[in-house]
């Protein structure tokens, strides 16, 4: 909604608004003030799920990102600068506080007058925060089966994602989450990159399929790979049910890897001598092997 203020008071009434607008936040939620022209700004209160406020002011990205004079402004305030956001240091003790940071934003750092719209809109950040849970829980889980099966504690990519080296075969093992969605576990593994596109390998690729019982071939056309995976069902999964996937998509990836490469072409992933590096990319993003 836009609040507009009026009055003998504008800046008074604004910030009583504001401040009952924080006082009625739940667990989770939050109240999101945003200035209603480029280059839209924004600063989010949000309560905790402790009772605490937070704070935020929305970066920006280049070309217009903030001046070292509005870094400067915001970093007087309180605030310090984080990947997406600049987030008060200190939790304001109560929302009359928390609105004093967020005038603060408004007249110290983004020159809003007092008697300027803003859009006030209200959210909840409940269902991400429970996917990320959901991920921290299926973290537990995955982990003691990967270590069981590597001897050791599997190594992690720059996504978060586990890694098996399983003979020549890289087995990654991803729990994913996503707001009001079923939590998976994506077992995958590149089994061959810069193959011939042609209508064979599909062809090829479909009729192999319809004889597997477990896990699929697909196609990345976009960088010319074949991958093997399967998803479990992240919340209901068993540590036996684990370990035969990724054992199964090691062993199926194994057996078909030098076969579509004598076939189709491309390169299949060898045992490196020394420690794995991590691969760049992903499924569609390119650079598997």
């Amino acid at each position: 909604m836009t609040e507009r203020t009026s009055g003998d008071d504008p800046a008074g009434a604004r910030r009583a608004f504001m401040a009952s607008q924080v006082a009625a936040l739940g667990p989770l939620d939050f109240l999101m003030v945003g200035i209603p022209q480029p280059p839209f700004d924004s600063v989010q209160v949000r309560r905790e799920e402790d009772g605490s406020l937070v704070v935020e002011v929305s970066s920006r990205t280049e070309p217009a990102a903030f001046s070292p004079e509005q870094e400067s402004a915001l970093g007087a305030l309180g605030f310090a600068p984080g990947q997406d956001s600049w987030k008060a240091s200190e939790p304001p003790a109560d929302p009359p506080a928390a609105v004093a940071l967020v005038e603060g934003v408004l007249s110290d750092v983004l020159a809003v007058g007092e008697v300027v719209p803003l859009d006030l809109r209200h959210g909840s950040h409940r269902a991400e925060r429970e996917a990320l849970n959901k991920v921290v829980t299926m973290r537990r889980c995955i982990e003691p089966v990967l270590e069981a099966i590597a001897g050791g504690p599997a190594a992690q990519d720059g996504d978060g994602d586990y890694m098996v080296d399983l003979g020549r075969v890289r087995v990654f093992v991803a729990p994913r989450a996503l707001p009001g969605r079923p939590p998976i576990i994506r077992v995958f593994a590149i089994t061959n990159a810069g193959v011939n596109l042609t209508a064979e390998l599909g062809l090829f690729l479909a009729r192999l399929n319809f004889t597997l019982m477990f896990g699929r071939f697909s196609i990345d056309a976009d960088h010319q790979a074949v991958w093997f995976d399967e998803t479990l069902l992240g919340e209901h999964v068993t540590d036996e049910e684990l370990r035969f996937t990724v054992e199964m998509v090691a062993t199926t990836a194994n057996e078909w890897d030098q076969k579509i490469a004598q076939t189709f072409g491309g390169r299949t992933r060898e045992p490196a001598p020394a420690p794995a590096v991590t691969p760049s990319n992903k499924p569609g993003q390119g650079g598997y092997l």
